[in-house]
């Protein structure tokens, strides 16, 4: 009896891990979703509408993550990454605050617990659409700034990890 209790309690807290992930991918899964029901509208069949709803969807992140990583304007960025974030808050708040509800009334309560899920789903969606790409711009400007190092052992290391020194650059 009790590993029914443990692979319940396995089995739950993977549907909310599952349900706050989708949360975090509210655009695509949202796209994915009104093409899915568009294809069979049209009576294609549910093959069709299957396949379909899972290219739109994927091609949704993949089309906001490319646009980002080959976009140079911040600004810009933002707002693509916005336009993933946003929705992702409001699913994740929206998720949290129906769940809350099975367990309390209190209204204050129910509304802390869907900020901090929308917060926490709008910063995994912004992370998803951005793909790490402060992470690169931080590694570039690390290697700008040992590139104009005149320390002899600064070029040292740049000739040992392969990168070239400002004369070779020019």
């Amino acid at each position: 009896m009790t590993i029914f209790l443990i692979l319940g309690a396995a089995a739950g807290f993977y549907m909310l891990w599952l349900l706050f992930r989708l949360a975090s991918l509210a655009l695509p899964v949202c796209v994915a979703i009104g093409t899915g029901f568009a294809i069979l509208r049209h009576e294609f069949g549910y093959p069709a509408a299957i396949l379909a709803a899972f290219g739109a969807g994927i091609a949704t992140l993949l089309i906001g993550q490319l646009l980002v990583a080959f976009t140079r304007s911040p600004l810009l960025k933002l707002v693509i990454a916005l336009l993933f974030a946003v929705p992702a808050a409001f699913a994740g708040y929206q998720a949290a605050h129906s769940l809350g509800s099975l367990a309390t009334n209190s209204s204050s309560v129910l509304a802390i617990l869907g900020s901090i899920a929308a917060f926490a789903t709008s910063a995994s969606a912004w992370r998803s659409v951005m793909g790490g790409s402060d992470h690169k711009s931080a590694n570039s400007a690390d290697d700008r700034s040992m590139s104009s190092n005149p320390h002899p052992r600064a070029r040292h290391r740049r000739r040992k990890r392969g990168l070239k020194t400002a004369a070779q650059a020019a």
